[in-house]
């Protein structure tokens, strides 16, 4: 049986993820907080994140199913969404089974991440494994996040 390629698995993927689901993860009033938020900290606090649990719980079961699609590479999965405050600045909203090799922290989005906001699915070989990324959309479509799916070749990268 032929191992299908890991852009494959990311593609059919985002066909069911509910964009519409990743804008709602978080409540309205946590959504609207980091641009409210007057401090000395760019990002305000670091745990402004709240989330609705059933839109994070629709997104976790796809990510979780979307593992699985081709078990034999063993890849990992995260939706990573744009700082409403700073679109240059990227965070993790969901993640399937562990964290992506980046961590979990509000940090500049990547080349390869950019070009999936724009809209090109983006394959990254690294040292460590293959990542891709592939553009989430919303029932407008509009790009609303970026599926990350990682396969590592290392037993210590993730």
């Amino acid at each position: 049986m032929p191992i299908i390629e890991l852009m494959e698995v990311a593609r059919i993927g985002a066909l069911f993820l509910p964009g519409d689901s990743l804008e709602e993860v978080m409540p309205p009033e946590r959504r609207a907080y980091p641009l409210r938020v007057q401090s000395g900290n760019e990002f305000a606090l670091g745990d402004e994140i709240d989330y609705d649990e059933h839109h994070f719980n629709a997104l976790k079961r796809v990510l979780l199913l979307t593992e699985r699609i081709e078990p034999s590479r063993k890849p990992s999965t995260a939706l990573w969404i744009r700082r409403p405050e700073s679109p240059a600045r990227v965070e993790v909203m969901v993640a399937g089974r562990s964290l992506p090799h980046e961590g979990y922290q509000i940090q500049p989005a990547w080349p390869e991440l950019i070009r999936a906001f724009e809209g090109l699915p983006t394959r990254w070989d690294r040292p460590f494994g293959t990542t891709v990324y592939y553009p989430i959309r919303n029932s407008d479509e509009d790009i609303v996040g970026v599926l990350e799916v990682s396969e590592s070749t290392s037993l210590f990268a993730i």
